[in-house]
């Protein structure tokens, strides 16, 4: 199977965002983004603010949950300049009082309202909000999960969370379409960060075949030479973090 890894890089970015950078894989792609381009500045958003890395970190709080802080999103960046990379680095799977669903007897309001809030509803409308902020060839990536894949779900269960990925996926393509309309195309993609050591895969990392668990380190470090490596025809699409696409 062919991979984007297969092909060189395009410009380097100058300016980045990143959604979610308090998270495990969005602190690690924050670190990874300072360390391999060495002239890039980069902003940092996550609710609760997080500590800069370097001198070249911005941290900001923002909560993409909240009407409020979205809406003043725009304003609050423009004087940064046009953002050429944002990675999107949010999602929820479970917490002390949610775990994912067995059965379909588990289905709750409360769950899948959770769920779509944090892995739908929140980065999409933070997209929408980060537009007029993001370089007419911006390049966009989104965490999602295979196990968003309907074409890939052979076990069922985990239903909530596999339906909001699933949604957020259309919408990636929804946005690709729309987005390609425009004489200088931006780019957006649904990511797929690997099983990863963070918290939210920690209760269910004891099932991951050995040698299949990634570090944040890794996952991040992968995922960026995907982003650097991607052209428009990729927009709308599906990749791993082996650059490889899959079906949604």
């Amino acid at each position: 199977m062919s991979s984007v890894l297969d092909r060189g890089e395009g410009d380097l970015p100058q300016l980045a965002l990143v959604v979610g950078a308090n998270g495990g894989i969005g602190h690690a792609l924050r670190v990874r983004l300072l360390e391999r381009y060495p002239s890039l500045q980069l902003v940092s958003i996550s609710r609760e603010q997080a500590l800069p890395i370097n001198d070249r970190d911005t941290p900001l709080a923002v909560d993409i949950c909240a009407d409020d802080d979205i809406k003043s999103l725009p304003e609050r960046l423009k004087d940064y300049g046009a953002f050429d990379l944002c990675l999107i680095a949010t999602g929820w799977l479970h917490d002390e009082s949610m775990q994912p669903e067995k059965s379909f007897k588990q289905l709750s309001v409360e769950q899948m309202q959770r769920s779509f809030m944090i892995n739908t509803i929140a980065p999409t409308l933070a997209i929408k909000a980060l537009m007029p902020v993001l370089s007419k060839q911006a390049k966009i990536g989104v965490l999602s999960a295979r196990v968003g894949s309907v074409s890939d779900n052979r076990l069922g269960g985990w239903h909530s969370y596999r339906a909001s990925k699933s949604a957020l996926n259309m919408l990636i393509k929804n946005y690709a379409i729309e987005l390609s309309r425009a004489p200088k195309k931006k780019i957006i993609v649904g990511l797929q960060p690997g099983t990863t050591a963070t918290p939210l895969s920690a209760p269910f990392q004891k099932n991951v075949a050995e040698g299949h668990l990634q570090t944040p380190q890794y996952t991040a470090a992968q995922l960026v030479e995907v982003m650097a490596r991607l052209i428009p025809e990729d927009s709308g699409k599906l990749f791993d973090f082996l650059g490889e696409e899959f079906a949604p």
